[in-house]
């Protein structure tokens, strides 16, 4: 590892600089996805990073070349007894980005790992307390080194299940798809179209690339009256990614009334050949016998399989009506590691404290 060396990246301007470097490397990673992206993190850091937040992104070269990124950031957290400075990934919590990951060129996992465990705990080691990654792929290639490396070392490391993304890899047709979930599902789905048009005649609208303003105005009207809370800072993430990243990133369905009334929303994102499904809005009043949001998402997927579309993703959530159409899934980590600090450390214990009165209480 003579040749290695990490760049600490700890303004706007210089991390715009690494634009087109940061997604060239996000493609030769084992696991790309769109919650990393440069525009993606931009987006969410012009929204969220602030007072007591600012960039600690790890860049690692060797040579000129750069073959890791830790996309973090560092937060001051301040109490009346205490301040701790906390790592955590770009993207969270605000926003819900799912995926989240230390990604580095495919094959030099280990070393770049490895690498930055060792700058961590070394020439970096007065510059943090603690590291807090939320939500970290179970499967990550980073995070299994990093815990082998903690195990080399005999350091202490706080890890539990986090969260789980329920996902519909999509066959060529739609009746291979259908006929792969329960046939009650399918009939469901069929059944309550049908009431719904009988009702009044429903159309399910799309719009990506043209129109995307307009209808991404409409969708977070919808989202405000029906979700019961305002979107506005998601709206304004949105428009941010939008911007960098290009209209056709983003997918907005709608379903509507003959009278021309939004019913139901879905805003997806959209990377590669997969559609994540982001936001959804739904009138719950127009009809309480029929799941106006089940039908909707049906019509999606549909139509994803017809556009050729191969993974639909729920991201991350435990509601029943994304397991009614999923086929696959993907589970992620919580991991803390803290220094031995004396506020650290006693923020450890707690922690321990606090999980054995759980244990005990049950």
């Amino acid at each position: 590892m003579k040749n290695y060396r990490i760049s600490i990246i700890d303004s706007p301007d210089r991390w715009k600089k690494l634009r087109t470097d940061w997604n060239d490397l996000l493609g030769k990673s084992a696991m790309p996805n769109l919650f990393l992206s440069w525009e993606w993190l931009y987006s969410w850091s012009e929204c969220f990073l602030g007072d007591k937040r600012e960039l600690f992104i790890l860049i690692v070269y060797e040579g000129n070349e750069i073959i890791g990124i830790a996309p973090w950031y560092r937060h001051r957290i301040d109490n009346i007894l205490f301040s701790v400075r906390q790592l955590e990934f770009l993207g969270s919590p605000e926003a819900g980005s799912d995926y989240l990951d230390v990604f580095m060129k495919k094959g030099r996992e280990k070393e770049v790992t490895r690498f930055i465990y060792d700058f961590l705990f070394g020439d970096a080691k007065a510059l943090w307390d603690r590291l807090q990654l939320y939500d970290i792929p179970s499967n990550s290639f980073f995070l299994l080194h990093l815990l082998t490396r903690i195990k080399e070392n005999g350091k202490y490391v706080k890890m539990e299940d986090a969260s789980f993304c329920p996902i519909a890899v999509l066959p060529k047709t739609e009746d291979e798809y259908f006929a792969g979930l329960s046939s009650r599902r399918g009939q469901r789905f069929r059944q309550d179209l049908r009431t719904l048009n009988k009702q009044g005649k429903v159309e399910h609208l799309t719009f990506s690339s043209d129109k995307i303003e307009t209808a991404l105005n409409d969708f977070f009207i919808l989202y405000t009256e029906k979700a019961g809370w305002t979107g506005k800072d998601l709206h304004r993430l949105i428009s941010c990614f939008v911007d960098k990243k290009g209209p056709e990133s983003v997918q907005i369905d709608f379903m509507t009334t003959d009278a021309g009334c939004y019913i139901g929303g879905l805003l997806h994102l959209r990377f590669h050949n997969t559609l994540y499904m982001y936001l959804m809005a739904i009138d719950k009043t127009y009809n309480s016998k029929v799941s106006i949001g089940n039908v909707l998402v049906g019509l999606c997927i549909i139509n994803a399989i017809r556009s050729g579309i191969a993974v639909y993703d729920f991201l991350k959530g435990v509601e029943d009506y994304k397991f009614h159409w999923t086929n696959n899934g993907k589970a992620s980590r919580s991991v803390i590691i803290s220094q031995k600090k004396p506020i650290p450390i006693l923020l450890t214990l707690w922690d321990m404290a606090k999980s054995a009165g759980k244990l005990i209480m049950r």
